[in-house]
């Protein structure tokens, strides 16, 4: 894999590529369902520092983060301009220069520094994850057209996302039972191991995966700085334009957002509410994982046949059901407590695997949906928007509940919560998480891309760019288009004010 990125190469998409593509995703779930389950925790048991000063680190590196989201996008889509993305890839060279900066992830478990420390070096980890992450979304899209293999490229992807979460769950537990689970370097040999895990899964990813020639991929150049910012905040800003990129944010920003949050959450609730170990959290986050593995294989197949809206509203609907069961088990103070956590937390495994596979899955055709507009190939912008919302999400779900747990009484550092606190996590259970996946499920029900659907997107892109007559198009691709879209078909494929347009550009697809 080592020719250059603008040689001209078939590739056949084998059972190693979709292995080795979905490992890429080692980093991407493995990494945030650490941070997600234990960061915060680890901050204030271990660490000492004030909940709103824990919570505040996880925004501000967020935040800022958020302006690198779309501009790493930028970068990328423009990145054949320059020699080092023809030789290695405008997408994988950023895969390639992260490799050795995983070493950053076991600096964020080292117990004794200050605020500043923790801040600056989340941030810096935050800034590696997406400028990795964000090219390696988009490799689905580079590397084929066709629906059903971009389908299992993601549901691979999404295979490899539960053995990260299963990984990341038992790792904790592991270094529990061998240095004790008060130990401060449990957490510190934690990250220490899936730093090589992560090393090893990119290095595996970058020799596996390949990407559009530069000869299949139209110029974007622009004449100075000061034209490329322009263009960078006038594409991100478009992409919202575009109907079935909106429906899908907010099936990705309230679905996804409802189980970070019941993540970040968890934790808290197993030792603070139910007044288990944090050892049981470990062992019921790798059970949860293990299930979520089989539930997302059950997912692609199901997709595969039925389109994304109605198993993604299902699989709110688990998370909802989980919720109240939790709430159930704490109100009522049944018998054998123990075993009902880990009955409901087997039922969330199993049915809220699509949780996370669906809206990545989606997020794949929307460049597609987008050429029909624009004309355009802007895989990368789709992904450092559609990426900067959700860490804008993800921030603030979790700067929230920092700021809830403080207004409550939460004591860092305590073994026990006052009931206020107590109070407090099951209110951010019953009114976040549950608010979040009903907003959700709202969202996917307007969701119109389906197989059926996206074939007819390509076979009308493939259709035009052969000079075919906007005239000519079938009252069947014209509805879809529309629905699609959100555009009238006539102001489609570049007529229209969507995206940049250079001063000098002229109609792409002219009248007809």
């Amino acid at each position: 894999m080592q020719a250059s990125a603008q040689e001209p190469k078939q590739h056949k998409i084998t059972l190693i590529t979709r292995l080795a593509y979905g490992s890429g995703n080692l980093l991407g779930s493995g990494a945030l369902a650490i941070s997600g389950a234990w960061l915060l925790f680890f901050y204030t048991t271990f660490c000492n520092l004030p909940v709103v000063q824990a919570a505040l680190i996880f925004s501000i590196s967020t935040y800022l983060d958020v302006i690198l989201n779309p501009l790493m996008g930028f970068i990328t889509d423009s990145f054949y301009n320059t020699k080092a993305g023809k030789r290695f890839g405008r997408r994988r060279f950023f895969i390639l220069l992260g490799i050795p900066l995983m070493l950053l992830y076991p600096a964020l478990w080292i117990t004794g520094m200050g605020f500043f420390y923790y801040l600056f070096t989340y941030i810096a980890f935050e800034m590696t994850y997406t400028m990795v992450m964000i090219p390696y979304e988009t490799l689905a899209v580079e590397m084929t057209t066709n629906f059903d293999e971009r389908t299992y490229l993601t549901g691979f992807k999404a295979m490899f996302g539960k053995v990260a979460n299963f990984i990341a769950a038992a790792l904790p537990g592991v270094f529990f039972t061998l240095l004790g689970k008060g130990s401060k370097y449990s957490f510190l040999a934690t990250g220490a191991v899936y730093c090589v895990i992560m090393i090893l899964a990119l290095v595996f990813m970058y020799f596996n995966s390949w990407e559009r020639p530069a000869s299949e991929v139209a110029s974007e150049h622009v004449e100075n700085v000061w034209e490329g910012f322009k263009k960078l905040f006038i594409d991100i800003a478009s992409t919202f334009r575009i109907k079935t990129f909106r429906e899908h944010l907010g099936m990705y920003l309230f679905g996804f957002g409802s189980e970070w949050l019941f993540t970040a959450t968890f934790t808290y609730f197993i030792v603070f509410v139910l007044q288990r170990s944090s050892t049981l959290v470990s062992e019921l986050n790798s059970m949860s994982s293990i299930l979520q593995l089989i539930s997302t294989a059950i997912f692609i197949v199901i997709c595969a046949k039925k389109g994304f809206s109605k198993p993604f509203s299902g699989a709110l609907s688990v998370v909802i059901m989980a919720v109240i069961a939790y709430i159930v088990i704490w109100a009522l103070h049944i018998p054998h407590l123990t075993w009902l956590v880990v009955a409901v937390t087997a039922i969330f495994g199993l049915g809220t695997g699509g949780v996370y596979y669906i809206p990545w899955t989606v997020y794949t055709f929307m460049a597609d949906v987008d050429e029909l507009v624009t004309n355009r190939r802007r895989e990368g912008i789709y992904s450092g928007a559609m990426t900067m919302a959700g860490k804008l999400v993800r921030a603030t779900v979790v700067f929230i509940l920092g700021v809830v747990l403080a207004q409550f009484g939460f004591k860092e550092g305590a073994s026990v919560q006052p009931t206020s606190a107590v109070h407090a996590i099951i209110g951010v259970l019953i009114i976040g998480v549950i608010g979040l996946a009903l907003l959700g499920q709202f969202f996917s029900h307007r969701m119109k891309l389906d197989h059926k659907t996206h074939q007819i997107v390509l076979d009308e892109l493939d259709r035009i760019h052969k000079g075919g007559k906007k005239a000519d198009v079938t009252p069947e691709t014209k509805a879809v288009v529309e629905e699609l879209t959100g555009f009238k078909y006539e102001d489609c494929f570049g007529n229209n004010t969507v995206g940049y347009h250079d001063k000098k550009e002229q109609a792409i697809v002219p009248q007809h």
